[in-house]
């Protein structure tokens, strides 16, 4: 035990005499494991898209909304809109765009079909505005390819769309 002591007082004397010498220092520092690395910066989750292309249609996060029997597009809709025309302004291969006007079934089927046909050309003359020149047509269908049958406001609303069907190369 008494030699393990006497190595032991040798060893810290030996330290002691090096310390604030730069080559111990040097020595110490190189030996020293590195800290540990920041950890990550926590990851923010993506803001859903506006418009994405499946298949062959565009999908819009949100409808396209408009005033009660009219066909100006209220300023809500812009931004889904905006990015409407900007995949078809980065998407060389779409070759034509259909955007497809459709109602719920309150009203007369001529007054639907015709309504659904002018909402669906508002959103042509929107996107020319911002720049696209994809060739589009803008039929309107009316009440008549309805995704919700019940009679409610909720069901109504789902019905009232547009869609957007694209053509590629």
């Amino acid at each position: 035990m008494r030699a393990n002591r006497a190595i032991w007082l040798v060893v810290m004397g030996v330290l002691a005499a090096g310390c604030g010498s730069a080559s111990t220092e040097m020595s110490l520092a190189a030996s020293a494991t590195p800290p540990p690395p920041p950890p990550p910066a926590p990851v923010q989750p993506a803001a859903p898209a506006e418009a994405v292309i499946e298949g062959d249609r565009i999908k819009i996060a949100r409808p396209i909304f408009y005033d009660l029997d009219k066909d100006e597009i209220r300023p809500e809709s812009f931004s889904v809109l905006d990015a409407v025309a900007n995949i078809l302004r980065t998407h060389p291969e779409i070759t034509a765009l259909t955007v497809e006007g459709h109602t719920d079934n309150q009203g007369t089927v001529e007054h639907n079909i015709k309504l659904s046909e002018r909402r669906a050309n508002a959103v042509v003359r929107y996107l020319v505005q911002r720049g696209v020149t994809t060739p589009m047509t803008a039929p309107g269908y009316g009440a008549g390819a309805p995704l919700c049958f019940t009679n409610d406001e909720g069901c109504r609303a789902m019905n009232r769309r547009v869609e957007f069907r694209i053509k590629t190369r």
